[in-house]
């Protein structure tokens, strides 16, 4: 079996293809959303606005998967990876807001009866600037990069432990009780 830097060329594929399709899924969506124009309703526009945050993240993760060999050139692959970080870290934290809003805005209307138009510009404003603040932290900081970036940066970085063998191995939250 072929390996890419830990990674086989299974995992490759069923990744690239997932995230392709996730791709393809959201650009229909949003399509439908326009084409019908639904946007006219604030649910609509909400379910849109998430729709676009899952389509930007798709789009990275697809991106994720170029060959990244750091002993050919850190110094440029090393920026690669922390922008992948940043872009996975951003969008993610973004998908994740939307998500919240939409559900709260559902829960406020089916519960209380109130539509909270007035509140669309705060949804949009939140969900783009605090991603963009948790994304910047770890930029600043530096801690982006060969191990803290995207799975697929870890693992080119590091093959002889596995992403996900890291996070078991790390009890980051029991450390705070300490």
């Amino acid at each position: 079996m072929v390996n890419f830097g830990g990674i086989s060329i299974v995992n490759y594929a069923v990744f690239t293809t997932a995230n392709g399709v996730s791709v393809l899924v959201c650009l229909l969506a949003a399509i439908l959303v326009l084409r019908l124009k639904l946007y006219k309703k604030l649910i609509y526009r909400l379910a849109l606005y998430q729709v676009l945050s899952a389509l930007a993240w798709a789009s990275v993760e697809t991106m994720q998967v170029v060959h990244i060999n750091y002993n050919e050139s850190p110094y440029i692959y090393g920026h690669i990876c922390t922008t992948f970080g940043f872009l996975v870290v951003y969008t993610q934290w973004m998908k994740l807001l939307f998500t919240m809003w939409v559900t709260f805005h559902l829960f406020c209307f089916a519960a209380f009866h109130e539509n909270l138009k007035k509140l669309e510009v705060m949804y949009v404003v939140t969900s783009l600037l605090v991603p963009a603040v948790v994304a910047i932290i770890p930029l600043a900081t530096h801690s982006y990069g060969l191990n803290l970036s995207s799975e697929v940066c870890y693992m080119y970085a590091n093959t002889s432990v596995a992403f996900i063998e890291r996070l078991a191995l790390w009890d980051g939250p029991a450390m705070l009780l300490l």
